[in-house]
């Protein structure tokens, strides 16, 4: 089924028909709206407010274990209610022909291909809901926003939040990378661990949660510009800031992201390439800037490069993390010891010999190094059928696999993998710009939410084969934010490029032939008529 399935106003009740349920449903749109606010506000302040109300430990991890442990059980409920709500905006306002578009569908395939892994993989009931849980459950944002009657008001206030915290984080992450250890102090961090590396992590856990969330606020700057007609000097600027912070970050997969991502967006929308290209150039000054004159930001790329290669030539050695996992972990203690290896490299070695095993549907969903594995058996990489030892090398535990598309490969296999993927195509296909999908379609801008999208897409793909962000606490709610707007924004300019036909009745002798205006019909024309006539005054056209 076609993905262009909910471009038809069909999905939409027909004006007067149940009216009653329409006074609740404005109500929950504003309730959806609401909690999905609070959600990013809460997973984006979630790690301060635990080590600030923690026992004082010097562990500032994603999920502090002895800390506030009611913050991570308040984004569940959260969550929770986000659902239910939803469902009972869809069933009171009879949205369900809304859902079947071709995202839906490969949707619903992708879960039952990962039940299926669970279940010939042994996997309990209990660990498939957790992997599931934890792999979609950022997709709840995406289908409330689809659910909800969304308006140019709603949107705004939901991003304006969304960016003052962006620019208190950015605030933040200057002022670390200016000051240094008294800016981190300043916001109540103990371990010294990245201050001493040079990388800024504003208020987030792990500097690559600062560049995801930096990276998507810039790639929404790209859509921006490569879209409107006029630009202010003034944002210019803010961007050179946000750029500037980034680079702070030392994130190499948010700079890649942001960087491939932009160049995306300068091939597929026409007009305003070399200000899209601008911005990347922005981007890459600013690094290149900060890492020649830090010398901590040089190092850190050093190292970073220098483990890779070293991973690249051997296959078994000493192992470490050059940074920790973007999902929780500890950062190295300060004072440690240079490592050796890249683990991202160690992982893909591993994995290459063990999943030719079980290729198709791997080991079973919660099985291998992701969250719900980690917590359900902190010694997943022990599992004989992984091999004996194959893991540990060299007595060092393993912790989560620092990528997200090798995690789900070992969990899922080949072909949850390949569901995946299609459905992620299914989810942004509608967003491209029409001169990328024919040489018939119209040139007509496209909004700037769904470019956004677009870009978000390609980003979020990158980052997660560096780290496990799709199933983190952060990236997940604040992309499908961004995908549930450009399918609003999507939605929107389709229905009125369908109002175009939607014109009184009066008119209709002017469009007709002159010699049938006596047999001319008055009635109004239904949703599946007026998309039939444009089609065969398009097909009409096309033919001179």
């Amino acid at each position: 089924m076609s993905a262009d399935a909910t471009a038809s106003p069909a999905g939409r009740r027909p004006v007067g028909a149940n009216s009653r349920p329409r006074s609740v449903s404005r109500p929950l749109s504003v309730a959806i709206v609401a909690i999905v606010g609070v959600l990013l506000v809460q997973v984006l302040l979630e790690t301060w407010v635990q080590v600030l109300s923690g026992p004082g430990s010097e562990d500032v991890r994603g999920h502090v274990e002895s800390g506030a442990a009611w913050l991570e059980q308040l984004r569940n409920v959260l969550y929770l209610a986000l659902a239910v709500i939803t469902l009972v905006k869809v069933a009171m306002d009879r949205q369900w022909a809304r859902f079947r578009t071709g995202a839906d569908l490969a949707l619903l395939v992708l879960g039952l291909v990962m039940v299926l892994a669970g279940v010939v993989n042994d996997s309990s009931v209990g660990l498939i809901g957790q992997g599931i849980l934890v792999y979609f459950r950022g997709v709840l944002v995406f289908y409330a926003f689809r659910a909800a009657d969304l308006d140019r008001v709603m949107i705004r206030r939901v991003l304006l939040v969304a960016a003052f915290v962006v620019g208190l984080n950015v605030l933040l992450a200057l002022m670390q990378m200016l000051l240094g250890q008294p800016a981190y102090r300043a916001v109540g961090v103990a371990d010294m661990a990245w201050a001493d590396q040079g990388r800024a992590q504003g208020l987030q856990p792990h500097p690559d949660y600062l560049g995801h969330l930096l990276g998507l606020a810039l790639l929404g700057f790209v859509a921006w510009v490569a879209v409107h007609p006029r630009v202010r000097f003034g944002w210019w600027a803010v961007a050179a800031l946000v750029a500037l912070a980034l680079s702070a970050s030392q994130s190499g997969e948010s700079l890649l992201g942001v960087l491939v991502a932009g160049t995306l967006i300068a091939v597929l929308v026409k007009g305003n390439r070399r200000r899209v290209l601008g911005v990347c150039l922005i981007v890459v000054l600013c690094t290149v800037a900060h890492i020649v004159a830090t010398t901590d930001d040089h190092a850190g790329w050093e190292r970073r490069l220098g483990s890779a290669f070293s991973g690249s030539y051997h296959q078994l050695g000493v192992a470490g993390r050059t940074s920790p996992p973007a999902t929780g972990s500890a950062p190295m203690p300060s004072g440690a010891p240079a490592l050796e290896r890249e683990i991202r490299v160690l992982d893909v070695q591993q994995a290459a010999d063990i999943l030719p095993r079980q290729p198709l549907l791997g080991f079973g969903i919660g099985q291998f190094g992701g969250l719900v594995a980690e917590k359900s058996n902190p010694d997943w990489h022990r599992n004989p059928k992984f091999g004996p030892d194959v893991l540990s090398p060299a007595g060092v535990p393993a912790p989560q696999v620092d990528s997200f598309w090798l995690h789900l490969v070992m969990e899922a296999g080949v072909i949850g993998l390949i569901a995946y993927v299609i459905w992620l195509f299914f989810v942004v296909r509608p967003l491209l710009p029409r001169t990328a999908r024919g040489p018939r379609r119209t040139t007509r801008t496209p909004p700037v939410a769904a470019v956004w999208g677009v870009a978000a897409m390609v980003f979020a793909c990158i980052v997660a084969t560096l780290s496990p962000a799709f199933e983190g606490a952060l990236l997940p709610p604040l992309f499908w934010t961004i995908l549930g707007v450009a399918w609003w924004a999507w939605r929107r300019s389709r229905e009125e490029e369908a109002s175009v036909y939607t014109a009184e009745t009066a008119m209709l002798p002017v469009v007709r032939d002159r010699s049938d205006v006596s047999d001319i019909d008055t009635r109004i024309l239904a949703t599946d008529e007026i998309l039939a006539l444009a089609l065969r005054a398009r097909r009409r056209t096309d033919g001179r």
